[in-house]
């Protein structure tokens, strides 16, 4: 279950706020208050009550779970641009700065739930499961290959020992060759 709630033209800009929003986004609540409580930045005072008021909305959709046991996480927090008021500062000789006041507007949405999966995520893991279950599968061929290879290699040698106590003339090893590549396609 989700619960949201919304704070509209606080008095600070944006890009501050968001500073801070990016820091709980997807955290735990439990751990996000803690944060947010010793957090030095100004908007981190206003952004603690928005969170917390979340939970109690939350905790108002749900009268009979607890907060504790929910699990709940920081599921969506936006940060939107608000009004921006101009004012006139005055300035050396006659002038005026033009001053301008950012404000913004902040949503919070609280969930028990996990994030559900897209499709395309879903067949994107598919896709991983495959290709780590193909891997696996090769190494065991390959695996295979090799303890074959060096048991080939173990009987090449012994037969070219074997040749070379009972013929006086050294014979090539072109045996070894043919017997591995035999061992591998029956492997394949």
């Amino acid at each position: 279950m989700e619960a949201v709630a919304k704070l509209n033209n606080y008095p600070t800009s944006p890009r501050k706020m968001r500073l801070l929003a990016d820091l709980i986004r997807g955290m735990e609540v439990d751990k996000a208050l803690g944060v947010l409580q010793f957090n030095p930045k100004h908007p981190a005072v206003p952004l603690y009550k928005l969170l917390k008021s979340a939970i109690n909305n939350w905790e108002q959709k749900n009268s009979d779970a607890k907060v504790e046991d929910a699990g709940l996480i920081v599921k969506t927090i936006m940060v939107d641009g608000g009004r921006v008021i101009r004012r006139m500062r005055p300035a050396p000789q006659g002038r005026a700065y033009r001053e301008q006041r950012h404000y913004c507007h902040i949503t919070i949405e609280v969930t028990s739930e996990e994030k559900a999966k897209s499709e395309e995520q879903i067949r994107l893991d598919a896709l991983r499961d495959e290709r780590i279950a193909a891997r696996k599968v090769a190494n065991a061929k390959k695996k295979a290959a090799d303890l074959q290879n060096d048991k080939s290699a173990a009987s090449c040698a012994n037969v070219s020992v074997h040749a070379k106590l009972n013929s006086p003339k050294p014979t090539p090893n072109h045996g070894c060759i043919l017997i591995s590549s035999i061992a591998l396609l029956q492997i394949a």
